[in-house]
């Protein structure tokens, strides 16, 4: 009797388990047609929120017909998922494709520039919009039948970016030359001695200026930590900011921008403790696509295209670039700009133009993305090339956010295939999560029919 029993609880878990992956398929199946946002422009819930103001330069490539309906009116979207007043926090559910952006209309002859503030800094753990996705406030959907669904080709987004201040420890390096010049420029006018040997462009100078920090500080080098060895600049930098403060004047009006982060944050969504130097912020940056394709993060599962970018200095007239000023961009990596706003790059191999008109650093065998012109025909005129993927109708998990601290090159598109955006798959995080419960279920059943099987031999 007991065999049949236990027969039957397998027999039923197996068939249970058919039952749930059936009607969780049947509604990962379910695809959502999209449509124009619908949330308007971001307002603070509290007057003490803290907020950067930020910009996104629009490509003509996301301009369409949809987009110019008057329901869209060409605007820029922005989302995030964390932190003070999300869009699904005010849209009571699902708030893709976020807020608003407005357009700015005070820089004469630029037509794609947009401008929100969003509560990105110093509203504590829980209150910071640390990833955010710019687009083109459209929802794609899920559907990709476009005859029943026209906005899923018309809408488009970047990937996942991590927007919390930035520091040397960056990993997308596009502002390593930046802190380079900062540091060595501090040490030499607190007359530290050592500062004015460094040579900025050494493939040791960080371990260079670290050991002269040691020095100064009169720490034995070779009793340090690894993690104590890296940060010793930053203990130098502190001194010097408490003795006689620290002139960054050389940033001309992106100064203000700049900070000495003293203290080691380990609550910063980062993989390791490092945010402990000197950073900037994003406000009143510029936040600028690169058209690279092997940079586009597709969705596996619909195909949405997560286009990669990076926040730039801006220097007015569409011009932008990885330094806080035209000028020293010119004096320190030799780029400069024609009187038509096109980048001039200098010979000698290091940087290269691609076909949009952007300006690339080579360091090894990557290319980091350092100027350009946001208002040029490159970047507002002509389509973009994408890389394709094959769609799927589920997907055997649903990605989250990513925790890369400082860059945008290698977060995944979460965006693009979470529950929270209807531009992908529709937590089909539920069959993984149905088919693991219910196998253990029949593992279960299974290991007591044939445990007690075998103790009746």
């Amino acid at each position: 009797m007991k065999k049949k029993i236990l027969s039957i609880a397998l027999a039923g878990a197996m068939a249970a388990s058919m039952v749930a992956v059936g009607n969780v398929a049947v509604s990962a199946e379910e695809k959502a047609v999209g449509g124009y946002g619908t949330l308007g422009e971001y307002t603070p819930s509290s007057p003490n929120t803290n907020t950067w103001h930020i910009m996104f330069a629009m490509p003509g490539a996301w301009q369409n017909e949809t987009t110019k309906d008057p329901k869209c009116g060409g605007a820029a979207g922005i989302y995030w998922w964390t932190g003070a007043d999300t869009p699904d926090d005010k849209a009571g559910g699902h708030g893709w494709p976020g807020y608003k952006s407005v357009k700015v209309t005070d820089q004469e002859g630029i037509d794609n520039l947009f401008a929100i503030d969003v509560p990105i800094y110093g509203n504590g753990d829980n209150g910071n919009a640390f990833t955010i996705i710019w687009d083109n406030y459209i929802d794609g959907g899920t559907e990709t039948d476009t005859t029943k669904n026209p906005f899923y080709t018309a809408a488009k987004q970047t990937r996942d970016f991590q927007a919390a201040p930035v520091s040397r420890f960056d990993k997308s390096k596009t502002y390593d030359e930046v802190f380079r010049y900062a540091y060595k420029t501090i040490f030499e006018s607190a007359e530290i001695e050592g500062a004015k040997d460094l040579d900025l462009n050494s493939e040791t100078f960080w371990e260079d200026i670290n050991k002269i920090s040691a020095a100064h500080l009169h720490h034995d080098w070779d009793k340090l930590s690894a993690d104590d060895k890296d940060l010793q600049a930053n203990d130098v930098i502190t001194e010097i900011e408490e003795e006689d403060g620290l002139d960054l004047t050389f940033f001309g009006a992106y100064a203000a921008n700049f900070f000495n982060e003293d203290t080691v944050d380990e609550t910063y969504p980062a993989e390791d403790p490092q945010y402990y130097s000197l950073s900037f912020t994003y406000d009143n940056m510029v936040f600028v696509l690169n058209f690279d394709p092997d940079k586009m993060v597709p969705s596996p599962t619909s195909g949405m295209i997560g286009y990669d970018g990076n926040f730039f200095f801006q220097y007015g007239n569409g011009l932008f670039g990885n330094w806080p000023t035209k000028e020293l961009l010119a004096e320190q990596t030799g780029i400069t700009f024609d009187e038509k706003g096109n980048p001039v790059i200098p010979d000698g191999g290091e940087y290269e133009m691609d076909k949009y008109g952007m300006v690339f650093r080579k360091v090894g065998d990557t290319k980091i993305m350092v100027a350009g012109n946001f208002a040029g025909k490159g970047y507002t005129e002509g389509e973009v090339e994408e890389p394709t993927v094959p769609t799927t109708e589920a997907a055997s998990t649903v990605p989250a956010a990513s925790t890369d601290a400082q860059s945008s090159t290698s977060a995944p598109a979460s965006g693009s295939n979470t529950a929270n955006n209807s531009n992908g798959a529709i937590a089909t995080g539920q069959v993984s999560f149905v088919v693991i419960v219910l196998t253990v279920l029949i593992a279960g059943v299974g290991i007591v029919y044939f445990t007690r099987k075998k103790s009746r031999k």
